[in-house]
């Protein structure tokens, strides 16, 4: 027979249960952070995540792009009872640009609930994998959230009249990367971001951060909108304590692409980069290419669609000499390169360190009150290609670049990166392994 403690304890969980599930219902709007999984698809080099829209909640599995300046889904399935169509003209069709509207028989069957109407505000999506531009009608629903303080999750809460696209167009998901991937998620600087709608709607922080994991393997990375703390497994203090900042800079030009034209300036995430350091000597490159120029090309881009960071001609040939010329003073062995790396290596005379390989350090020096250096470490520099081979995983752009860098996933990954619209300001931690932790977690605390 159970004794009394035991009752006791099984009817304290059982009204917590209940209690738990009374308070995710509560309409009220908590002033906790937003918490989102991050996955990467290992073949494509692109990151993902899940989240629930409509009444029933679909799942959508969407790619992630910091740099776009809204969101998208893939319609021709979609089915819910609290959809409602943007109509042409109205406040909100202005503020995202609507550039026409669509009618009836531009739209193939099914359609989402409530039906179709001729008075649809379109709206443009961009397939930047194909370069295809095509229109989509201007939408509003149901989005299911979960609230964090950064160690734990907690409740979800419903955000309604949520804005996005709705695509029909079965040629903007052609060549889209993952084979279940049904739509794109933007972060950008504007109101109709993702990031944005979910912090004016439940009046959070204008910050999100993003914790990119390099493997899923050992779990998923993270998504938090609204600020910290941060906390990352096993560590049990706050990431966010140890952050250094830079600038975000906005690029008066907007020559990003063609969905974005509207956007004047960019809208997307620049950081100011004063030179490049290999094993704390600084590389010698033109350093005019660092600043924008009065068109709006040169300066650092941050990317998370680029797989690996991109550099203007000049900038890697330089970076390339200079690595190449310090991983075999350490008597690392070079080996034919393979493409699109220009300097691969033979991984078994580079010792294997809790940073990845032991290569020269690369260093980012950027704007800052202090000497701030974004440090990549031999898991950020390189990138194994086949067996026994790693390769510097940085990318010649050519000689006239839109940008003269682009910072990619791989070298942001396994760091918490917060970005802060309100002060305009980028704070990062060095790679969360050197803290013997990372991205990468089967769940909060």
């Amino acid at each position: 027979m159970a004794s009394s403690q035991s009752l006791t304890c099984h009817f304290f969980f059982f009204f917590s249960l209940v209690t738990f599930s009374y308070a995710a219902t509560d309409s009220s709007k908590p002033t906790a952070a937003y918490h989102f999984s991050i996955r990467k698809n290992e073949t494509t080099r692109q990151y993902y995540f899940e989240y629930e829209l409509g009444s029933p909640p679909t799942l959508v599995d969407a790619l992630i792009d910091l740099g776009a300046p809204s969101v998208w889904i893939d319609c021709r399935s979609f089915v819910s009872s609290s959809y409602k169509r943007v109509s042409c003209g109205s406040d909100r069709c202005k503020k995202a640009h609507g550039s026409m509207c669509i009618d009836c028989n531009s739209i193939p069957n099914p359609h989402p609930k409530p039906g179709c109407s001729n008075t649809t505000c379109a709206v443009l999506g961009y397939n930047r994998f194909r370069q295809y531009l095509t229109a989509q009608e201007l939408s509003l629903d149901t989005l299911k959230v979960s609230s964090t303080d950064g160690r734990y999750i907690h409740l979800d809460y419903d955000l309604p009249k949520f804005q996005f696209s709705c695509s029909y167009d079965d040629t903007i998901v052609t060549n889209f990367p993952g084979e279940y991937t049904k739509g794109l998620v933007g972060f950008a600087r504007t109101k109709i971001s993702y990031a944005s709608q979910i912090s004016s709607s439940f009046k959070l922080a204008k910050k999100f951060a993003l914790c990119i994991p390099s493997s899923t393997e050992n779990g998923l990375g993270s998504v938090f909108i609204g600020g910290g703390p941060y906390y990352m497994p096993p560590r049990i203090e706050d990431q966010s304590l140890s952050f250094v900042s830079t600038p975000l800079l906005v690029n008066p030009v907007n020559i990003g692409p063609s969905y974005s034209t509207y956007a004047d300036p960019s809208d997307e995430y620049f950081i100011i980069v004063k030179g490049i350091e290999v094993s704390g000597k600084r590389a010698a490159f033109n350093s005019s290419l660092l600043s924008f120029d009065k068109e709006g090309y040169g300066g650092t881009k941050i990317s998370t669609i680029d797989p690996f960071t991109t550099l203007q001609s000049s900038i890697y040939n330089r970076l390339v000499k200079d690595f190449v010329k310090a991983a075999t003073g350490n008597k690392i062995k070079r080996v034919k390169s393979v493409a699109p790396f220009g300097a691969c290596f033979d991984s078994r005379t580079a010792p294997k360190t809790i940073t990845g390989p032991a290569v020269p350090d690369i260093d980012l020096v950027l704007e800052g009150k202090t000497s701030v250096r974004l440090r990549l470490y031999g898991s950020n520099s390189m990138v194994e290609v086949k067996k026994n081979v790693i390769c510097l995983a940085f990318i010649d752009g050519g000689a006239q670049p839109n940008q003269s860098i682009v910072l990619g996933g791989h070298q942001l990954e396994d760091r918490l990166l917060e970005f802060d619209l309100a002060a305009s300001k980028l704070g990062f931690t060095s790679s969360l392994l050197v803290s013997n932790t990372s991205c990468s977690h089967d769940r909060l605390f």
